[in-house]
């Protein structure tokens, strides 16, 4: 038997992630789930030798609240094959060989959430041993545990423990796999930047310092580790904040943007969204093509989902906090899209955010990717000084709730800021903007605001 344990700090990812991949399972496991939303365990080799402590099967599977497993008999297959391995330490699904010259020929996998490009590059078919394993999934036959815990002194954090474990338990002769077995991680950290790993790199430097002298290189899912790696990321994380600061991320601008939302709709939100990073506490997810739309309800990225043509959507005035349209407005007619800008509008109480890809009209609604310049939606019909106020101005006057607005990330995105007026059902013909409150806050940017 195999017994699961997860910590876990967003229980709406534990419920609609792994906990749902459990449901699915064939045979009888051991769960045990140690809620840290309270912080009370400051590490992960605290909080996972807990948790390992109570377990009573023969493999101990320590896992993050964001793992999916890939078939209903995933444990039933991976019990066979862990007892089929010689000499395990410890299994788990990404890691990497000490075999390869560079980071994409030393890493195994056996997640297949990184897009047709990469699946077919380190992906296993069998046991294959590796240096080290990420720590999103690793399993550890009861009988090792017993003998080797988690360095909870050395590793009083939240990195580089699994990778110390797989080192550690070369100490005892034994080795560390990752295994064929199909699974997908939602990972929130992978969006992070290298210097948004905030204890990263002291803990890669405790790592190197407990096993220098024994390998010539040490490998991890996080990258080489070595002084000239060490003085790279240093490097990365002086100048990488001030680059930010300068360009903005659009996650980055979107999440600040959001702050203060306790409600939001996603239209056309596809299977991959920014939100549920953003711990948003009520959001709904509007999809029409079926399969995104399973596939974003598996993640557990919104509390709930609708599927339809957002062109035929209606809601009540004011159902949300904020409406955002993320890439969507490029794919619809230059009519379609004013009806559902104003409709966006009237759903949200706060704010509509909309981004389009980076994309010029050419007759009507065909598209043709721009090399040399960045374009929205709503600076269509050949507006070029201004464009946004102008056609904004058309489009939306009528609702009266444009407060301000603010384009960001060099024509990519606008924030609408909506004033709290129950009247929105004023003609378009009359003028709720005015461009005379038009001030540049960003060489890449204005920001204007209604008298």
């Amino acid at each position: 038997m195999i017994s699961v344990v997860c910590v876990y700090n967003n229980e709406r990812t534990l419920r609609n992630v792994l906990l749902k991949s459990l449901e699915r399972q064939t045979v009888e496991f051991e769960l045990i789930t140690i809620d840290n939303r309270d912080g009370r365990f400051k590490s992960a080799a605290e909080a996972l030798n807990y948790g390992g402590e109570k377990a009573k099967g023969d493999y101990i599977m320590f896992v993050h609240q964001d793992m999916w497993l890939g078939s209903n008999s995933w444990l039933e297959d991976v019990e066979d094959m862990l007892r089929s391995i010689p000499d395990l330490g410890v299994a788990g699904m990404a890691g990497m060989s000490e075999e390869g010259r560079t980071y994409h020929e030393r890493r195994r996998w056996s997640i297949e959430d990184f897009g047709e490009l990469w699946q077919e590059i380190g992906l296993v078919k069998q046991p294959e041993e590796v240096q080290t394993l990420d720590e999103c999934l690793l399993i550890v036959p009861r009988a090792v545990f017993d003998k080797l815990k988690f360095d909870e002194k050395t590793f009083d954090g939240w990195d580089c423990y699994g990778a110390d474990y797989c080192l550690c338990v070369r100490h005892l002769g034994l080795k560390a796999f990752v295994i064929p077995a199909h699974c997908d991680h939602s990972c929130l950290r992978a969006h992070y930047l290298p210097w948004e790993f905030r204890n990263l790199l002291k803990y890669q430097k405790r790592l190197r310092q407990k096993h220098s002298g024994q390998y010539k290189g040490i490998y991890t899912w996080m990258g080489k580790i070595s002084w000239a790696a060490f003085r790279w990321q240093e490097l990365i994380g002086l100048l990488g904040p001030i680059f930010v600061r300068l360009f903005p991320r659009f996650q980055t601008t979107l999440q600040r943007a959001l702050s203060g939302c306790d409600s939001l709709l996603d239209l056309g939100c596809g299977y991959f969204s920014p939100i549920d990073r953003f711990n948003i506490p009520f959001s709904v997810g509007v999809e029409l093509f079926e399969p995104y739309l399973q596939e974003s309800k598996r993640k557990g990225i919104h509390s709930q989902y609708i599927r339809a043509d957002i062109r035929r959507l209606e809601f009540q005035s004011k159902s949300f906090d904020a409406v955002i349209a993320i890439d969507v407005l490029e794919h619809l007619t230059k009519q379609e899209g004013s009806k559902l800008l104003l409709k966006m509008a009237h759903w949200a109480t706060k704010k509509v955010i909309i981004r389009d890809a980076k994309r010029i009209p050419v007759a009507g609604c065909l598209w043709q990717q721009s090399a040399t310049r960045a374009s929205v939606w709503l600076e269509r019909g050949g507006v070029e000084r201004s464009g946004i106020q102008s056609v904004w101005n058309q489009r939306l006057e009528g609702t009266q709730r444009i407060q301000s607005f603010t384009k960001i990330q060099a024509d990519i995105a606008l924030v609408c800021n909506l004033r709290d007026d129950p009247e929105n059902n004023l003609p378009l013909s009359k003028a709720g903007i005015s461009t005379n409150g038009c001030q540049e806050n960003r060489p890449w940017g204005f920001k204007m605001n209604c008298p």
